[in-house]
């Protein structure tokens, strides 16, 4: 006869557990305030099957029509050799088309095609709704605050 099997019941009651100590640390919080973003845009954005890189491509390449694969990159802070990966699905999605630039051959433009246009549609109404539940408990000077800190930590 087999040994009865334990169960093990997990614990997530952090009212018990004294965070005191991590309360100012800079680190812990920044740890954590991705985890919240990432979440809330998880559920927004898996409907439509973006990703927060796609996103950024997509929105990037609106905004900057005709960019050099390269430039995407740089901008986007990822290796070129994972560009070409995500700018891979996209193309097969059928998202995104890439020309040989006629100036330099070994260089590829990037365009959205009109399904790329259309789902960015979608996705910045479902990125609107996501930012201001983001938002909701900052003042407007205080949300300004917060992107002014990040931009600055981040450069």
């Amino acid at each position: 006869m087999p040994a009865p099997t334990r169960r093990i019941e997990e614990h997530h009651d952090t009212d018990a557990v004294d965070l005191s100590p991590l309360d100012d640390k800079l680190g812990f919080r920044l740890r954590l305030a991705p985890q919240a973003a990432f979440d809330a845009f998880h559920r927004a954005m898996a409907p439509l099957g973006l990703t927060p890189g796609r996103l950024g491509a997509l929105l990037l390449l609106e905004a900057n029509p005709e960019i050099r694969q390269a430039a995407l990159a740089e901008a986007l802070r990822v290796k070129p050799s994972n560009l070409t990966v995500l700018l891979a699905g996209l193309e097969a999605d059928g998202l995104l088309r890439r020309e040989e630039d006629a100036a330099n051959r070994r260089a590829n433009l990037l365009r959205l095609t009109p399904a790329g246009r259309a789902l960015l549609r979608r996705a910045k109404a479902a990125e609107a709704e996501m930012e201001a539940r983001l938002s909701a408990g900052f003042t407007p000077a205080e949300h300004h605050a917060l992107l002014t800190a990040l931009k600055r930590l981040a450069a």
